[in-house]
């Protein structure tokens, strides 16, 4: 970082001229030289060291599931199932190497955790709706994006419609009409008995479950204002403990709101997930 000074009338701009140390650039409509005077070589503030240790862990995780191969095909499956979607839609692939994928997919897991004042972004909004307050096009955007993760993109093929969702809190940012990110908060050993019309959630248990957890639009945060409400929800109705079943790599990002791993990893649906929880 340098120290910087301006000087007017330049004969060009956008460049960096090494020999006379000026960089020319626009700036409102006007042509400016700023020539480097000095060299900054204080201590790093505590953004951009926040920002070197979170590319740290990122690119550490990154290098780990480069060089596991059994991760690193499911990896590759999902992101061609991603750039299918937006081929379908005339759109150009956002993801062009495997690394790109995985670092962003990582890199999402990995985001700071914001504020809890933190506003949404405009255009983004935040619901939190039991089954029967749903309306039928919340309920078919919800199913469309946990297929598109789920189905689509990670290749897991299983009844996803449990009578779980009846039962759970649906919790999830959309803009517009479109899900851009969801998870359910429901009660541990839940069980239902059918009868026409009629389910019953049979537990005492202060003990809650964060499940389909996901995030169609990724990198900017919205996984981690998902939790957070998550998390708010589940303490607004009496949650003592409450547990999930995280997929390997998303541990990390977990780990950031409280949550710490339970037991050992094992497979769910072909995917190497841990239990993880936290008591409130």
């Amino acid at each position: 970082m340098a120290k910087i000074k301006s000087s007017y009338d330049p004969p060009k701009h956008g460049k960096l001229n090494k020999k006379a140390d000026v960089i020319y650039r626009v700036r409102n409509g006007k042509e400016h030289a700023y020539t480097i005077v000095d060299e900054y070589d204080g201590p790093p503030s505590e953004a951009q060291q926040a920002h070197r240790a979170n590319f740290g862990r990122i690119n550490a995780l990154v290098n780990r599931i480069m060089a596991d191969p059994e991760q690193l095909a499911g990896f590759e499956q999902r992101m061609n199932a991603a750039n299918k979607q937006f081929s379908v839609q005339g759109m150009p692939k956002p993801y062009q190497t495997l690394r790109q994928y995985v670092y962003a997919v990582i890199r999402e897991q990995i985001e700071q955790i914001p504020l809890p004042t933190t506003q949404l972004p405009k255009g983004i909004c935040l619901h939190i709706r039991t089954f029967a307050a749903l309306s039928a096009s919340e309920m078919y955007e919800i199913l469309k994006a946990r297929y598109a993760v789920f189905t689509i993109e990670q290749g897991i093929v299983y009844l996803d419609e449990d009578d779980i969702d009846y039962l759970a809190t649906h919790v999830f940012l959309a803009r517009g009409p479109q899900v851009i990110a969801y998870a359910r908060l429901f009660r541990e050993k839940t069980e239902t008995t059918f009868d026409p019309g009629k389910y019953e959630l049979v537990s005492n248990d202060a003990i809650f479950c964060i499940g389909r957890m996901l995030t169609t639009v990724r990198g900017q945060g919205f996984g981690a204002r998902l939790m957070a409400s998550l998390l708010a929800e589940a303490k607004r109705q009496g949650a003592r403990t409450i547990r999930l079943h995280a997929q390997t790599h998303a541990v990390p990002f977990y780990e950031r709101f409280g949550f710490h791993p339970v037991g050992e990893p094992f497979l769910e649906a072909d995917i190497p997930h841990v239990l993880m929880e936290q008591t409130l």
